[in-house]
């Protein structure tokens, strides 16, 4: 089993600032939630709880769900969130969900737990919004290991649209639409040339996001030197993935609840 994941910056100036990964999932959030009641949203993975403190005032109650004893602290003390360990301490009626890169983490018994349990929970016509690594997508064919959200051992899983799609069915939801994924997309070509050109796997993500790669002078130059070539290509490539969804480096789709 993988251990606990810090993958936010646990400080209030970072958890007030907002980038375009943080505009992308509210623009996603707002497409999908258009048209139900917002009562309850519930995060899966809340993190440091960025995503809630962003987006709660939309609805009349916001929930999180995070194991990382780190970021729980932080989310509760520092921003007053109410985030929970488990989906059986969230309360029923919740209206929409999300789970931003944290399915795969979870081990299989623990996933389909969680699953039953949201649809236990979650009213006819609740929406999921799911984004994960594509398995099916081309960046994992052409990178092999090299691939940005190859991340093992911490992604127990890999998804693809149809294997998604079929998990979902089991717990009564159907597909109803994906959006494209632009700035993971865009991040994992430029990381995945990264990766390939330095021969190293995900070091300034590592480096600078989560801070578990110990700083190295050289690789800090040579990364940066071929930031001025990826960054492009990432935007380029970027753009061929939005020809196909289905191949898109990382699957965000929107799943909605059956009625009982």
């Amino acid at each position: 089993m993988q251990g606990f994941i810090v993958n936010d910056a646990l400080s209030e100036q970072a958890a007030r600032r907002t980038t375009g990964l943080d505009r992308f999932k509210a623009r996603t959030l707002s497409f999908f939630d258009s048209g139900i009641a917002r009562r309850q949203l519930l995060d899966i993975g809340s993190a440091s709880g960025k995503f809630l403190y962003h987006n709660a005032g939309r609805y009349s109650r916001a929930t999180g769900i995070e194991i990382a004893p780190e970021s729980l602290k932080f989310s509760r003390q520092v921003l007053g969130l109410e985030v929970v360990e488990d989906i059986r301490d969230v309360p029923e009626g919740i209206s929409i969900a999300t789970a931003w890169h944290s399915l795969e983490h979870f081990p299989e018994q623990g996933l389909l737990a969680l699953l039953d349990g949201l649809s236990r929970k979650m009213a006819a016509g609740g929406r999921l919004i799911v984004s994960v690594p594509n398995a099916a997508s081309w960046q994992y064919r052409w990178f092999g290991r090299a691939y940005a959200y190859y991340d093992v051992p911490t992604h127990l899983h890999q998804f693809t649209p149809d294997s998604l799609a079929r998990l979902m069915r089991r717990f009564g939801f159907h597909q109803v639409a994906t959006v494209r994924s632009w700035p993971y997309n865009v991040f994992g070509y430029t990381q995945g040339l990264l990766n390939v050109l330095t021969h190293t796997h995900n070091y300034l993500y590592y480096r600078l996001k989560r801070r578990s790669r110990k700083p190295s002078l050289l690789l800090d130059a040579v990364n940066g030197l071929l930031m001025i070539v990826a960054v492009p290509a990432g935007w380029l490539f970027g753009l061929f993935d939005a020809s196909d969804q289905k191949r898109q480096g990382v699957i965000t789709t929107c799943f909605q609840k059956n009625p009982c």
